[in-house]
C-alpha cells in the first residue's frame, strides 16, 4: 500500500475530483437557486435517475456542501439546500461558464439529408 502523507496536496486535483462526477455540478447549479424537494430536483435534472441522485446528493452532504433537512415523515417531506459552502460554488461556476463562452465554440447543428424516394 502506497504511503499518501507524503503526497502534496493540490487544490485544483481536489476540487475536480469531488466536482468532476457525473451530475455534480448540474445538481449544485439546480440549488443555486434555492432549496428544491428530491422530486423537483430529480425532475429539474431530467435524465438523472433516483439512485444517482441520492449517491451525488450524500456526498455533497458528507463534504458538506448540501444540507439534507427532513421536514416531515409522513408523509416523507425532505429539502435540499446549498450550505455556505455549496453557495461559494457559483464563483466557480460563472467562471467556467466565462471561459467557456470565450473558448469553446457550440457545436455546429449537423444538417438533415434530404430523404430521397427511391
Amino acid at each position: 500500500m502506497a504511503d499518501k502523507s507524503n503526497e502534496i496536496f493540490c487544490p485544483v486535483t481536489a476540487t475536480t475530483s469531488l466536482l468532476g462526477q457525473k451530475w455534480t455540478l448540474e445538481i449544485i447549479r439546480s440549488l443555486i437557486d434555492g432549496k428544491k424537494r428530491f422530486n423537483e430536483l430529480s425532475q429539474a435534472l431530467g435524465g438523472l435517475n433516483a439512485r444517482t441522485l441520492s449517491t451525488r446528493l450524500k456526498s455533497l452532504e458528507a463534504e458538506d456542501i448540501v444540507e439534507r433537512r427532513t421536514l416531515s415523515s409522513i408523509p416523507p417531506w425532505v429539502e435540499y439546500e446549498l450550505t455556505e459552502k455549496g453557495r461559494a460554488l457559483n464563483e466557480v461556476i460563472e467562471s467556467m461558464a466565462t471561459w467557456g463562452r470565450r473558448w469553446i465554440q457550440p457545436p455546429k447543428k449537423q444538417k438533415q439529408r434530404a430523404k430521397t424516394k427511391a
